[in-house]
């Protein structure tokens, strides 16, 4: 009786085969590991720029709101690039994903941030926008996320920002959040009454404000408002604009709500 005969390109191919399994099954690992579904909809820190502490308190407070509103909820996600797309876009992309908030309030706010570009958006749901217009989000990420992260504080950054986002949402509905939000954080707008303008004597932001209405005056005249026009579209792009338990929510309607830094 012959020996059995051992196909060697048959075995090589089923080594190749198996090795490959095996290093898709190690990435979706490490995907997992990062992504961390115990935390459902609430913190996807897939590019694993937040500690495991500050993950922790975004998802204990994004909880809190949840059982106490019935519907509202933040999100806070984090990817390592953009990979061709815009900020906004992507934003819309994972909160119509995540369903943030319910289906009857759309009450879900997304904080997305971009590793690679150091970028952050703020997607607010419709049922927020009143409570939060373009300009509240941009002068919350201004003052809590902004700062933090030029600081390389990125912890401070999530935690400050959601802690304003979860304040926002409680006022809208009533909630006390004095023992949920981050200690000792300045109020929303605290920055500003320290800021350039606060030292000026009067007679000089009346001055100020003549030099101003001149300026536009013979902008208008010599070049028909090209340069207030120009300020003025500059000044509207930086707002923002954009589309849109722990597991996925019911909502995930945004409707252009919200800002980007």
């Amino acid at each position: 009786m012959a020996a059995p005969r051992f196909n060697v390109k048959r075995l090589s191919a089923s080594m190749l085969l198996l090795a490959f399994v095996s290093m898709l099954t190690m990435a979706a690992g490490a995907v997992q590991a990062q992504t961390d579904t115990r935390y459902g909809v609430y913190v996807q820190d897939e590019a694993g720029v937040i500690s495991a502490q500050t993950r922790d308190e975004l998802y204990r407070r994004a909880v809190w709101l949840f059982r106490n509103t019935g519907s509202a909820q933040i999100g806070v996600v984090t990817v390592s690039s953009l990979d061709g797309q815009t900020l906004e876009e992507l934003a819309v992309a994972k909160f119509r994903k995540l369903g943030l908030g319910s289906k009857e309030r759309n009450d879900g706010v997304l904080l997305l941030y971009s590793a690679s570009e150091r970028h952050v958006r703020m997607e607010v749901g419709y049922g927020l926008e009143g409570r939060i217009p373009d300009g509240k989000a941009g002068a919350i990420l201004d003052q809590y996320f902004v700062p933090n992260r030029d600081s390389n504080r990125l912890d401070a950054a999530f935690a400050q920002t959601q802690s304003a986002i979860l304040n926002e949402i409680g006022a809208e509905y009533g909630l006390d959040t004095s023992g949920v939000i981050e200690a000792d954080m300045p109020p929303l707008g605290a920055r500003e009454e320290g800021g350039f303008f606060a030292g000026m004597p009067g007679y000089a932001k009346v001055l100020l404000g003549l030099a101003i209405v001149l300026l536009v005056v013979f902008d208008f005249k010599f070049t028909g408002g090209a340069i207030t026009y120009a300020i003025l579209n500059m000044l509207g792009r930086r707002g923002g604009s954009g589309g849109g338990g722990g597991g996925r929510g019911g909502g995930g309607s945004s409707g252009g709500g919200g800002a980007s830094r």
